[in-house]
């Protein structure tokens, strides 16, 4: 099956992703749409380089890091609509996510990373490198604005998703449920290859419209793990606009402000208890921080993610 990346997480985005909030308020679960959630502490993540490794003057080339770069092929090639950022032959498929933390923390932008928009209309959230207590990190500075980075990968088999993140903002008006308050300080999301043609009607026709407007596909399904703010944390929500894509809320509210979290996600065991079905391959991994339907401001920061 085809996979046109160029855009296929903008189509999505434009589409249903926008989801997410911040509230002190936690509201109450629904035990039957849980899933196990650790304390969040960055303790054992340690011992783990990829995930806590120092940024040096001389850092090593994240791509060759990343490794094994395969060029897209001709149907894979990102198109122009306005929305693209980087060029079609630059685009590649990554085995690896690039580490930030690799990254001199004067560099440009981090490589290996797409930009992509929600739309043409709408304010770019801004992301740079920048150094936290000795790390090159992702630093995003959201003011009624939305947009995101990712990474197109080599497809592959779903296995271990680990994260650091934190914010300084909550978005107090904000709530996950409500499709004109969804906006979020930090989201991770996971694109799913899988059989369109199982799907219902609707979504089926949601989906063709998507490839005629913009001639590429969406994800057959996205994971998305957010800071959220109106729910407890390990609740699984629904994206209002689509059941393709379901949110799993990993911290909530303001406890944890300005706190490094780390996460490790099961991605199987978590889309089989989102989706209730084993997950296809794994074809892209991105981030968002967004306040566009807030009008609010919010300002946060990604460590290394990667997957395993």
């Amino acid at each position: 099956m085809p996979r046109k990346f160029g855009l296929v997480l903008t189509v999505l985005a434009g589409a249903v992703l926008l989801a997410g909030c911040a509230s002190t308020a936690v509201a109450p679960a629904d035990p039957s749409k849980m899933v196990s959630v650790s304390d969040g502490s960055c303790k054992t993540f340690a011992t783990k380089p990829v995930m806590l490794k120092a940024s040096t003057g001389a850092a090593a080339d994240p791509l060759a890091v990343a490794n094994r770069q395969k060029p897209v092929e001709p149907d894979q090639e990102a198109g122009s609509d306005g929305e693209a950022d980087a060029e079609p032959a630059a685009l590649q498929l990554l085995s690896e996510l690039p580490a930030f933390s690799l990254f001199n923390a004067a560099s440009a932008d981090p490589a290996g990373w797409q930009p992509w928009k929600v739309n043409r209309n709408k304010t770019p959230t801004r992301y740079s490198l920048t150094e936290v207590d000795h790390h090159t990190v992702l630093h995003a500075q959201a003011d009624g604005s939305a947009s995101g980075l990712y990474v197109p990968l080599v497809s592959r088999e779903a296995g271990t998703l680990r994260w650091r993140w934190k914010t300084r903002d909550v978005i107090r008006v904000a709530d996950n449920a409500v499709s004109h308050r969804e906006d979020a300080p930090l989201r991770i999301f996971v694109a799913f290859d899988g059989d369109r043609s199982t799907l219902p009607l609707r979504d089926q026709l949601m989906y063709e419209m998507a490839r005629i407007t913009t001639g590429r596909e969406m994800p057959y399904a996205t994971l998305m793990y957010i800071w959220g703010g109106r729910r407890a944390e390990g609740s699984i929500l629904n994206n209002p606009h689509t059941d393709r894509v379901r949110m799993i809320v990993m911290d909530s509210g303001t406890r944890n402000l300005d706190q490094w979290r780390c996460h490790e996600r099961d991605l199987r065991a978590d889309y089989r208890k989102a989706f209730g079905t084993d997950p296809g391959k794994v074809l892209a991994v991105g981030l968002m921080t967004d306040t566009d339907n807030t009008r609010s401001r919010a300002e946060s920061w990604y460590g290394d993610i990667a997957i395993d």
